[in-house]
């Protein structure tokens, strides 16, 4: 349950982020960076962390429950949302000439 509950927190947290990104009135888009929450360092590391928070929580919700619907259901979303932080961080690498090159799409150093 504590890994579900911190894993909702930072995607929580990534979302707070995401959204003030663009400064009010502007269309001026910002490179996406951690900010002072520690929950935000995982930007470090992947393009889309919000992605990584859902899937980890759906992973321990499918160890707290034990079903195989669950597993299958945390599969999929993890396939789906996949797909979505490959074309996220393409976008991001296209647009930011300074982009983190180190960075992942979704799986920190792996994917």
């Amino acid at each position: 349950m504590a890994m579900f509950i911190f894993c909702e927190l930072g995607n929580f947290s990534i979302h707070l982020l995401l959204r003030n990104l663009r400064p009010a009135g502007t269309k001026k888009r910002v490179c996406p960076e951690p900010n002072w929450n520690p929950l935000t360092t995982l930007f470090d590391f992947v393009s889309c962390p919000n992605y990584s928070y859902e899937v980890a929580a759906w992973m321990s919700f499918t160890f707290m429950t034990q079903t195989l619907t669950a597993a299958f259901f945390t599969l999929a979303g993890f396939y789906q949302m996949s797909v979505w932080a490959f074309q996220k961080h393409r976008a991001y690498q296209k647009e930011f000439f300074n982009y983190p090159t180190h960075r992942k799409a979704i799986i920190p150093f792996i994917l």
